[in-house]
């Protein structure tokens, strides 16, 4: 355990110590996680003079209450899919962790939560009772592996409220299955009436278009570039016309309009200086989506690049709008779902920023 300023640490701290840091006066802030790789050199998990040094006990009891508030949330249920530990958010920085059924996906982005791995297992086997878990990292560096138990290299199927879907727990994007979408994709059941044609962009393993399936939509078209992707998207949402292919270009070919559009890109800004570039390819393609809709059409449309924040991303609408001669209106602001908390001593955790647009005239 070594003491540093805030933007300093002191001493010769090795990556993934625990690290004190302390303000200019000498005054404890905190501790955190050390990785001298990182652009973020310490990732703070206690604040304060008197915040305990993390030991064993530390790591049990964060994770302990991470699980427990889960189980008896009234807003988490009607679902065997949740994310029970979300990093900053649950005070265990670099470390996720999503359930799908009966089985567990670990990501661990820091050196202190792959040390820490072992320990993790062992905390989470007995606490969840899941026959497997697969821990998975953000770099080439780290080997993917069962943590614990077995974990099958097929899709497993998950259940959410009312819907079925087959997860690659192995090799999908992110940990499988986008979990932060899970009251987006309710919304837009609500939304997909018997006359409506839904249209689902970027549409992964097909998410919102069984969605718009379950809401008894006419029409459902889904658009993918990823081809285990798009195989698992046919798999999830039978009956929808799935298309294979770049999404700017089959908003440009494809000339039908829709009353229901969901428009959640990847992130296009994974650092600041991506930030321009990203406000140009979210503005295009909005530019496009605009000229598919109906009038009356509503339009969820996200940004999960947490450099592109909230305020910024309803500018770049507006002005893609605005460019467009389309008039919105903005009916709500969309997010992660509380299973996804966010730390208030962290808030570059809102990396998910979502509007619920209706299109009053189109483009």
């Amino acid at each position: 355990m070594l003491s540093g300023s805030v933007d300093h640490v002191e001493g010769d701290p090795e990556s993934g110590d625990v690290v004190r840091v302390e303000g200019a006066h000498g005054e404890r802030l905190g501790v955190g996680d050390y990785d001298p790789d990182s652009q973020i050199r310490v990732r703070m998990h206690g604040f304060g003079p008197t915040d305990a040094d993390p030991d064993e006990d530390w790591l049990l009891a964060r994770i302990e209450a991470a699980l427990a508030w889960r189980a008896t949330h009234p807003a988490l249920r009607d679902t065997d899919a949740i994310r029970l530990i979300h990093a900053e958010g649950d005070g265990l920085p670099g470390l996720s962790v999503d359930r799908y059924a009966d089985w567990l996906v670990l990501k661990l982005t820091t050196p202190a939560m792959w040390r820490r791995a072992q320990r993790i297992g062992e905390i989470l086997q007995p606490l969840t009772g899941a026959q497997g878990a697969w821990l998975r990292g953000d770099t080439s560096v780290q080997t993917e592996r069962a943590l614990f138990g077995s974990v099958a290299d097929e899709p497993v199927q998950i259940h959410e409220r009312g819907r079925a879907y087959w997860v690659d727990l192995r090799h999908g994007q992110k940990t499988g299955f986008y979990l932060d979408q899970r009251d987006a994709r309710d919304l837009f059941r609500r939304l997909a009436a018997p006359d409506v044609r839904a249209l689902d962009l970027f549409s992964f393993t097909g998410g919102f278009a069984l969605a718009a399936q379950q809401g008894g939509a006419r029409e459902v078209v889904a658009v993918e570039s990823s081809l285990p992707a798009h195989k698992l998207l046919c798999r999830n949402a039978p009956g929808v016309e799935a298309v294979l292919g770049d999404v700017p270009e089959f908003l440009r070919k494809d000339e039908r309009r829709f009353d229901l559009i969901a428009l959640d890109p990847p992130p296009f800004a994974r650092r600041k200086r991506d930030v321009s570039a990203a406000c140009r390819a979210y503005k295009d393609l909005h530019l496009w989506a605009l000229r598919r809709a109906q009038p009356g059409a509503h339009l969820l449309s996200f940004s999960c690049s947490h450099h592109v924040g909230a305020e910024l991303f309803a500018k770049v609408v507006l002005s893609a709008a605005l460019d467009a001669g389309a008039e919105l209106q903005v009916l709500g602001t969309l997010g992660a779902p509380p299973d996804h908390p966010l730390a208030l001593t962290h808030p570059q955790g809102a990396y998910l920023n979502g509007l619920l647009l209706r299109v009053v005239e189109p483009a």
